[in-house]
């Protein structure tokens, strides 16, 4: 499994906010900036998390984007699962098809699938500025 540029530059973008969230409400063209990544692109990325309720926006001079949650309770998961939707490796592991017969590889993908699934969701934001990652 391989992360889209939807999933990397979307928890970028979560880190950035999360390690300046003691200044409020941050643009997104400074995020743009700061981290070298297209603004258009960035904006339909952070609709979608606003979309979700993981931030939240205000307008004008001092406006921009901040984080809703604790930020010890916001995981990669979380942003992951928004920006990516289900995190598996196999459709059939998800549901997604429906397999008759499960063949032996299956009992491997579910495996990973949980292991990966547990991993995402036990890192929160505040663990990765805090670089307890």
């Amino acid at each position: 499994m391989k992360l889209s540029t939807r999933g990397r530059y979307g928890l970028r973008a979560m880190c950035y906010l999360a390690s300046n969230s003691s200044r409020g409400y941050i643009s997104v063209s400074e995020i743009s900036d700061k981290l070298n990544l297209s603004e258009n692109y960035l904006e339909q990325l952070i609709r979608l998390l606003k979309k979700e309720g993981l931030i939240s926006s205000a307008r004008g001079p001092k406006g921009g984007y901040k984080i809703t949650r604790d930020l010890d309770e916001l995981t990669v998961g979380d942003i992951l699962r928004v920006l990516e939707g289900n995190i598996t490796i196999s459709d059939c592991v998800s549901g997604d098809v429906n397999c008759d017969d499960k063949c032996d590889a299956y009992y491997v993908f579910d495996k990973i699938d949980k292991v990966l699934n547990e991993a995402i969701d036990s890192i929160s934001l505040k663990n990765i500025i805090n670089q307890e990652v």
